[in-house]
């Protein structure tokens, strides 16, 4: 058994240089003819002078490729590589719109080739330029007073289809932590209707420069605006002060911000009112209201006698005999106010008789008062007099 496994070896041996030679002898002795098929090989326009001359350009831009076949002797073939195989194309008569375009390649000697696709079709598009307007975006508007501009608008040239998609040129401007007027260069972009950037045109400059002038900004004192004398003291606010941003003009003249009237009655013991800030016209605030909060105050309660002699008489146009007036002899006036109001006085509450007013049923007359301060409560009695 082991002798006819090594007499086996010795003929599977044989048989395999057998055949390398006889392998060797036809590709070296007899050579035989074979095609060979490269594929996507770039095709060159020889006559692109000839577009740019008139204006026109290859769109949509595809890359034009082709296939080719060559045919001959093997050791001939053997020798061509994909990246030494040049496709020239030609565009007859070219005008905007479709065109035809001739396929020509050249093949070493003794080889033939094959365009798979020697006719093509091409679209032709006239080059055109249309200026464009510039706007500059801003990351954060706040910050911004003014900004210039060097050019307001921008030549885009290209295929006419993809200058008509260009809506505008946009320039991002990022104010970052400048804090002073400050000028930079902000690169441009073309961009269609969505705001999607426009590929395949070409911007008469790729940037422009910006000069930003920045709003002024300063801390100053809020006001409080009350409807009558009151001691600051027995308020809390929520901040004294504010930051305003505007024009320099305006804040600079600007020293402190009022808030709108505040009415103490409508400010309760311990509880907080919001009051709105009044900006003059051009100024902003990082707050537009501050709360206020009554401090605990007492209400004091005050009773005045009145006489007949302490009532006014007024508006007697008719010359009515005021003996005939009925004034009781004894008027009580009560009234409440706030202890930080400081002391109110009889004298600071004038009783008087209006006879001009309507008398009504009875034939009496109201018993009327004035008084400089915001009470929080007054009560004549009796308040009526025949």
């Amino acid at each position: 058994m082991i002798g006819k496994f090594k007499n086996n070896t010795k003929i599977k041996i044989i048989s395999l240089l057998s055949a390398l030679v006889l392998w060797l002898y036809v590709m070296e002795v007899v050579d035989p003819d074979e095609t060979k098929l490269f594929e996507n090989i770039p095709v060159t326009i020889t006559n692109m002078n000839e577009l740019k001359e008139n204006d026109l350009v290859i769109y949509p831009n595809t890359e034009i490729t082709s296939d080719i076949n060559f045919s001959g002797k093997l050791s001939k073939l053997k020798k061509i590589k994909k990246e030494n195989i040049h496709i020239d194309g030609q565009i007859k008569n070219p005008i905007e719109g479709k065109n035809e375009i001739y396929l020509t390649a050249s093949a070493p000697g003794q080889i033939t080739h094959d365009i798979k696709d020697n006719l093509q079709i091409v679209t032709l598009e006239k080059l055109v330029t249309e200026k464009k307007a510039v706007e500059i975006k801003v990351q954060d508007k706040s910050k911004i007073d003014q900004i210039s501009k060097d050019k307001k608008n921008i030549s885009v040239s290209g295929p006419r289809s993809l200058v008509k998609e260009v809506k505008n040129v946009v320039g991002i401007l990022d104010v970052g932590s400048n804090t002073n007027d400050f000028s930079n260069q902000v690169s441009l972009m073309p961009v269609d209707k969505k705001g999607n950037e426009v590929v395949g045109v070409e911007l008469e400059q790729s940037s422009i420069a910006v000069n930003v002038t920045l709003l002024e900004e300063k801390k100053v004192p809020i006001r409080i605006k009350f409807n009558e004398e009151i001691n600051l003291k027995d308020y809390t606010l929520s901040q004294e002060s504010v930051t305003i941003k505007g024009k320099k003009d305006i804040v600079d003249k600007t020293e402190s911000i009022e808030t709108q009237s505040v009415d103490i009655n409508e400010v309760a013991n311990g509880i907080s009112k919001e009051i709105y800030l009044n900006l003059p016209e051009g100024l902003e605030a990082e707050t537009k209201y501050i709360t206020i909060k009554l401090n605990t105050i007492n209400i004091i309660k005050e009773n005045f006698e009145y006489t007949p002699q302490d009532i006014e008489i007024r508006n007697n146009e008719s010359n009515i005999d005021t003996s005939t007036l009925k004034i009781p002899d004894n008027i009580n006036v009560s009234i409440e106010y706030l202890e930080n109001m400081g002391t109110i006085k009889k004298s600071d509450i004038v009783l008087y008789i209006d006879l001009k007013q309507e008398i009504g049923e009875g034939n009496k007359y109201d018993i009327k008062y004035d008084v400089k301060y915001n009470l929080k409560s007054i009560v004549v009695n009796p308040s009526k007099t025949e």
